[in-house]
């Protein structure tokens, strides 16, 4: 009985509770294990009780458990089976259905879902917080999101910097919400210790990097290290506990280990460390603290004004961080400089060419920076040891004796910087021993965890620093010192070298963007082009989207057209097969150089490409302007829709094309158009040497265009010559299809017609005897007259010498009426000297020394007028030295024999060689191949001109360089005259600005030729 009783008490009643939170805790869990037991025995009889969520919010804990299926989430209770009189094992699991608003939502109860490792809030899977890999990838995702919305004073040095409070910010913004700041502080802390660390501080950040930690404050910067490295680990703080049960802020949990009760007696244990921990660590920060306040005594603080403390502690930073730059700069040179000299990480050859173009003159600026700071350390131990206070009186003078160095020494340095960059950052890419190298270092105690880069960009940052700490001191320093006026002038040098770093990294950044296109330029296969963009000096002017319809103008091709200082590259870009952010430059086109450039604007007939063009007083007009606008030619004017902007660009030459690109809009086209404008003036003014002849105008609205109506079209102009008058006044002239006109050479409205006649295609003056002929030279020391007429196939060639003397002489006045063709009837005033015919079709003649050159279909009929029958011909097609020859076949034209010294140069319309006397090929003379098609050639030692029909190309004739470009339209040569020391070149073409008139002009030299 008395046993029985005692069980009876033992047993608890169905109203006592149990006292253990623990024990309840692990019966619930088994409660909750029964329950799936039982749900997956009996799948069908599982009943949706609809219960409202609590509104009290429990402290938010990542201890988030996994679930496959986000749907099957089980919600229950923290109550016991030891509380209720049935098992849980018998009741049916409650289940609530979740909707998208709860699952895209912090959950209110973490026991219902466990998270995955990955972050997908459009599925509705919840990461695992804990996960340092997810932390670190939101963080980066974020910092990259907010350097896009706004920039910092150091984003253009630091891409990716923020302050220490968007630290803590970003990482609130994507963990649960509901934890003190503190939390979210020292998981940004946790991200600047892993290995390798996320965030580290940047120089700027001088509290950071004395204490080693993240603070949450505006002032602090600090910057990402992405690296191909993974940051792994797991931030137990917010873990999850393995009880199923176990929320935050509820005791109880029966792990030993459960992360919530960890953070609990982690709390309680600083909460009873706090007050006695303020003192220590007080203590701790001034023993390890470099302010200036912190080594002097309070009794002398307190006799001191706030003003000159705050003089005191600038003057004392600016030497303390004037230090650290010498230490790091050091660093750099023992470092990384010696040791990669002697590293086997770059292949001997190249090693110290590739150490100059990274590391540039840093020994220069490291030699001057040690002596300014022994003397500001020698100063500041002088002022110590004279005064009780230890005050420094004056730095301004001691930076006035080394300022005067930095400009030559940081200008050279400075702008170079990002091509440093560049440099070591493709070594990296390519060369992974090069790559390890940097790791290592970077690793080494003696670098702080510091990256490569800020010991390289660090000279830059520094000298942006000067003015800061100088004009701290100089707002504290009492308007009578003698600092003040020294200080101040510092400053002002040290911001004049900073301006000029800045300007020339302007253009080193253009440097950069060349490098990076040349890197990302790719050929088509058997297409291969000499681009030339790592010369140096190499600019990049405008790069740009530009469209061009297909052929059917059914699709547009969008390209990436990019305009250099020597050339138009237009390509399409591809996105890159082995980096997923970057693209390729894919060429399009043939590469249309600068000299061979030709826009013009379709719809206003803009024109760009004539250059030099000196006019006379008489119908001057200035040279195109980026404002000026021309009436375009008629029959030239094409249709375009609405909304399209079309630019004619023009490949001159026989290996280009016409491309109709369209721009976005005007001020697009008006852009590329200045740009082109630009790119030619500046090559002109970078190659004044090369500006060999001028175009000097010799009529330009006296003859209209054949097209044109009106009282000016006299028919096309073909031909002239200047000519002396009786008075000894320069003459010119022109013959057309309708008469020869005459007038005053270089006063174009002084022309007027004096001949009607019919076709005219070749005219010359004999001065001596004040004849005006047709192909007229000198030969054998005596003046010849050769005509030729077609007979079949057959070229007959007849050659006079005039004997009527000088007509002006009263004696042979009855001569001037004379009149006779030279093939029928003889006229008085010639004789007639020889006659010869040449078996083939002849083009022109040239008058040699001793010889008469007949251009012909064959090539070149030498003919001896003193014995036909030495006559020969050149090049001789059988011999193996001219097999290029033959290759061309049918193809070739020859336009022109000129003498060149002791040798000869053949020209045709494809290619231009030199002979010798003998008729062989001279090999050590180049073989000059034409951009273009020339119609005509003329010679002006040492250059042969070519004119082709859109423009005038000038050839060095013993290096075969292409030296000048004279563009235009309709280009045709009217006369050369071979004058052993000032030959005569005329043209003619379409007027540049005035469509309807024919221009015609001389090329004038300026250079002195030295024959």
């Amino acid at each position: 009985m008395d046993i029985e009783q005692v069980a009876m008490r033992q047993q608890p009643s169905e109203s006592e509770t149990i006292k253990s939170p623990a024990l309840e805790a692990l019966c619930h869990d088994l409660d909750m294990f029964i329950n799936e037991l039982s749900l997956s025995n009996q799948p069908k009889k599982v009943s949706i009780i609809e219960e409202k969520p609590q509104n009290g919010t429990p402290p938010v804990s990542p201890s988030y458990l996994s679930a496959s299926n986000m749907e099957d989430g089980l919600f229950t209770t923290r109550s016991s089976s030891l509380n209720r009189t049935t098992s849980s094992s018998s009741t049916t699991a409650q289940r609530i259905p979740l909707s998208p608003k709860f699952l895209l939502s912090a959950p209110t109860s973490p026991l219902t879902f466990g998270m995955s490792a990955v972050y997908e809030s459009n599925q509705g899977i919840f990461p695992n917080f804990a996960l340092l890999s997810f932390i670190s990838n939101q963080f980066i995702v974020c910092v990259k999101s907010l350097n896009e919305r706004r920039k910092i004073f150091s984003s253009a040095e630091y891409p990716l910097s923020f302050t220490g409070e968007e630290a803590v910010d970003i990482v609130r913004s994507f963990l649960p919400s509901g934890s003190p700041n503190s939390t979210y502080l020292k998981i940004a802390r946790a991200l600047t210790k892993t290995n390798p660390p996320l965030i580290i501080p940047t120089p700027y950040s001088e509290k950071s990097l004395r204490k080693n930690k993240l603070y949450n404050s505006t002032s602090e910067i600090y910057t990402l290290v992405i690296t191909n490295e993974k940051i792994e680990g797991v931030y137990t703080p917010l873990a999850r506990c393995y009880s199923m049960s176990c929320l935050p802020g509820q005791p109880g949990c029966y792990s030993p280990l459960c992360p919530n009760k960890l953070v609990q007696q982690q709390d309680v244990s600083q909460q009873r460390l706090a007050a006695p921990s303020v003192g220590s660590s007080v203590s701790h920060d001034t023993s390890i603290s470099r302010a200036w306040s912190a080594n002097v005594s309070k009794d002398i603080l307190v006799t001191l004004p706030k003003n000159e403390i705050a003089r005191q502690e600038a003057i004392h930073e600016l030497i303390y961080t004037e230090e650290d730059y010498v230490r790091d700069l050091r660093l750099l040179d023992e470092l990384y400089v010696n040791e990669l000299l002697h590293a086997q990480c770059i292949e001997e050859p190249r090693r110290q060419e590739f150490c100059e173009k990274v590391f540039n003159n840093y020994q220069e600026i490291l030699d001057i920076h040690k002596v300014l700071c022994d003397d500001l350390k020698d100063h500041q131990a002088y002022c110590q040891s004279t005064n009780a206070i230890g005050s420094i009186n004056q730095v301004g003078d001691i930076f006035l004796r080394h300022v005067d160095r930095f400009m030559d020494v940081y200008l050279k340095y400075g702008p170079h910087v990002v091509l440093a960059e560049y440099e070591a950052k493709q070594e990296a890419e390519t060369n992974i021993l090069f790559q390890t190298f940097i790791r290592e270092k970077e690793k080494r105690a003696e670098s702080r965890r510091l990256p490569f880069r800020h010991f390289i960009i660090l000279p830059v940052t520094r000298l942006q620093r000067y003015s800061l700490l100088l004009d701290a001191v100089l707002k504290k320093t009492p308007s009578d010192s003698p600092d003040k006026a020294s200080i101040a002038k510092c400053i002002e040098i040290i911001k004049g070298v900073a301006t000029k770093v800045d300007e020339a990294t302007v253009e080193t950044k253009n440097t950069l963007r060349v490098y990076e296109i040349n890197q990302r330029v790719r050929f088509k296969p058997g297409e291969p082009h000499e681009l030339d963009l790592l010369k140096p000096g190499r600019k990049l002017l405008m790069e740009g989207r530009l469209c061009r319809k297909s052929h059917l103008v059914v699709e547009t091709v969008e390209l990436q057209v990019f305009l250099f200082d020597h050339l138009l590259l237009m390509t399409k870009i591809k996105k890159a097969p082995n980096k997923t952010d970057d693209v390729e430059y894919v060429i399009s086109k043939r590469p249309i150089p600068m000299e061979l450039l030709h826009i013009q604007e379709a719809t206003e007939g803009f024109s760009i490409g004539l250059r030099n063009m000196s006019s006379t007083a008489n119908g001057t007009y200035a040279l195109l302007s980026p404002t000026s606008n021309s009436i375009i030619p008629n029959g030239t004017s094409l249709p375009f829709g609405n909304n399209q902007f079309p630019i004619l660009i023009q490949h001159l030459g026989r290996h280009g094309a016409d491309y109709m690109l369209y721009a976005e809009s005007a001020s697009s086209r008006l852009e590329w158009k200045e740009k082109v404008i630009e790119a030619k003036a500046m090559m002109e003014a970078a190659n004044l040497d090369k500006k060999v002849f001028e175009i000097k105008s010799l009529s330009d609205t006296t003859f209209g265009n054949t097209n044109a109506s009106g009282s000016h079209n006299y028919g096309k102009v073909t031909c002239t010559t200047p000519f002396r008058s009786s008075k000894n006044i320069r003459m010119i002239a022109v013959g057309t299809q309708q008469g020869i006109w005459m007038g005053v050479e270089g006063d174009t409205n002084s022309i007027k017609l004096v001949l009607s006649i019919s076709d005219v295609t070749q005219i010359a003056v004999l001065e001596e005897h004040r004849i005006l002929l047709i192909l007229a030279g000198v030969c054998n020391g005596r003046t010849l007259v050769v005509a030729m007429k077609k007979r079949g196939v057959d070229s007959h060639f007849k050659v006079l010498e005039p004997i009527c003397g000088d007509l002006r002489d009263p004696a042979n006045s009855k001569k001037y009426f004379t009149k006779s063709g030279l093939f029928s009837k003889m006229p008085s005033w010639f004789k007639s000297y020889v006659e010869f015919y040449i078996g083939t079709e002849s083009y022109s003649v040239h008058f040699l020394k001793a010889r008469l050159v007949v251009v012909c279909l064959k090539g070149f009929e030498i003919v001896n007028l003193e014995s036909l029958s030495m006559n020969r011909n050149l090049p001789d097609p059988t011999h193996p030295d001219f097999a290029f020859m033959q290759q061309k076949g049918q193809e070739l034209r020859p336009l022109g024999m000129f003498r060149c010294r002791e040798n000869y140069l053949l020209c045709y319309d494809s290619f231009a060689f030199m002979v010798n006397t003998h008729g062989s090929f001279v090999r050590n003379m180049p073989l000059i191949e034409w951009e273009g098609m020339p119609q005509s050639v003329a010679f002006y030692y040492p250059y042969i001109i070519g004119f082709d029909p859109r423009f005038i190309e000038i050839r060095h004739v013993e290096t075969g360089e292409l030296i000048q470009v004279l563009a235009g339209i309709h280009m045709r040569c009217l006369q050369f005259i071979n004058y052993a020391i000032d030959p005569v070149i005329h043209g003619c073409m379409a007027h540049p600005f005035k469509p309807d008139f024919q221009y015609v002009f001389q090329l004038v030299n300026t250079f002195e030729s030295s024959l």
